[in-house]
């Protein structure tokens, strides 16, 4: 029996997402508010407070915190978040390996990672909607903040960037592995990236639950020896935040990490196991409360529409093809059904088309990215322990990536349904 309790999530849920798809409750606009127009900035000082996230072949975009800005005339103090476009020669200045990377001779400039302050000229542009917007043209000063705020953001940055040296090592397995741990997708083959949104398996570069599960359970092998299992389970919390931390709060790795908080904190008081969708539903609303700017990005969208088909038709689609399908293959056939039957709107909407080929695609791609994964975490720690492992584990490594492809390539021939 459904208490009154879970009904009134699940109807919250419900409106909120009619009130706001439908467009009757409009949500409000990142902005700048400055005694200066928008469209007459010319320089600004602002705090990164995002991960770069490359959008195009020649920007990154990049979440601002403005504290002033400047036109040709005068200054102004400023307040708001902006996105700003960042051209691909300065964001990659600093990333191992890449071609800016070796002209940069510029010293007193950080990396330009979340938590950084940075100084700098723009160009504004107005754009398709009639905002002004701004396009990064040179980094005037970089630095982090004084106090533990700023301690705490240049350990990030470092580990970050440490990371992507020793990805960088092992080739194209270690961009792989890069993206999926970190969700930086600079070194990935574009190629690649293209067979993965072609063969329907985008999802799976997106960081979500499936990563925090498979951290989660290397954290687990913690708890199951632990003989205080409170001890075990806060392990496992800490151990998940740090990865978040790590990686940063993309909208569907936002989404996963609320879901486990809700479940550990039910588990800390001894609460009983909440149903699925209720979960979900309330994760949805706490989500929305805590960052209203993902409920139109496509990584929030494709994950909460995911979670709902396998929730809700799944278990009726299992019983559909349990008599034709071995039972070894129906549950997860039946939500990869599930799944694809709830995001396949979305596709439509966003790109034209939509590739059934994923429902199947996925049931043979995701096994493999999971050894993928665990592999790498190990043969990652080996190499940190014994530095003379790296070449060999990167080898490892490269073998398995080389099979991926290979198997994501195929796949992404089923042609696409366009409408």
């Amino acid at each position: 029996m459904v208490s009154k309790t879970n009904i009134s999530i699940l109807l919250s849920s419900l409106l909120l997402i009619i009130l706001i798809y439908s467009g009757a409750v409009k949500l409000p606009k990142d902005s700048l508010t400055a005694l200066i127009p928008e469209k007459e900035v010319s320089s600004f000082t602002g705090k990164i407070i995002s991960n770069p996230v490359k959008s195009s072949d020649s920007y990154y975009t990049a979440k601002i915190k403005f504290n002033s800005v400047s036109s040709d005339k005068i200054s102004s103090s400023a307040n708001g978040v902006k996105i700003v476009l960042i051209p691909v020669k300065i964001i990659e200045a600093f990333y191992p390996g890449k071609l800016y990377s070796r002209n940069n001779s510029d010293s007193k400039l950080i990396p330009l990672e979340q938590g950084v302050i940075i100084t700098c000229t723009v160009n504004s542009f107005l754009n398709k909607d009639g905002e002004a917007s701004f396009i990064l043209k040179k980094i005037n000063e970089s630095y982090f903040e004084k106090g533990f705020s700023g301690l705490f953001y240049r350990l990030r940055a470092l580990c970050r960037i440490q990371f992507k040296r020793l990805m960088m090592l092992w080739g194209s397995a270690g961009g792989f592995l890069l993206a999926l741990l970190s969700g930086s997708k600079e070194y990935l083959d574009s190629k690649l990236i293209s067979c993965f949104r072609m063969s329907g398996l985008s999802h799976i570069l997106a960081l979500s639950g499936m990563h925090l599960s498979l951290i989660s359970s290397l954290a687990g092998v913690v708890e199951n020896k632990s003989a205080l299992k409170k001890a075990g389970l806060f392990i496992r919390v800490l151990t998940i935040i740090i990865f978040v931390w790590f990686a940063g709060l993309s909208s569907s790795l936002l989404r996963a990490l609320i879901s486990v908080l809700i479940v550990s904190l039910c588990t800390l008081i001894h609460i009983p196991k909440i149903n699925s969708l209720v979960l979900l539903c309330t994760t949805f609303l706490i989500h929305t409360v805590v960052c209203p700017d993902d409920l139109f990005n496509l990584a929030f969208l494709f994950s909460y529409s995911a979670l709902a088909g396998i929730l809700i038709l799944s278990g009726m689609v299992k019983s559909l093809i349990s008599g034709f399908i071995p039972s070894v293959a129906v549950d997860n056939l039946s939500a990869s059904i599930g799944a694809n039957i709830f995001t396949t709107p979305i596709s439509l909407k966003v790109f034209g088309y939509f590739s059934p080929g994923g429902i199947i695609s996925t049931l043979v791609v995701s096994p493999v990215i999971t050894v993928f994964l665990y592999m790498g975490i190990v043969l990652l720690t080996l190499s940190l322990c014994f530095p003379a492992f790296a070449v060999l584990a990167g080898s490892l490594m490269n073998v398995i990536y080389w099979f991926i492809s290979r198997l994501v390539e195929f796949w992404s021939f089923i042609p696409q349904v366009s409408f």
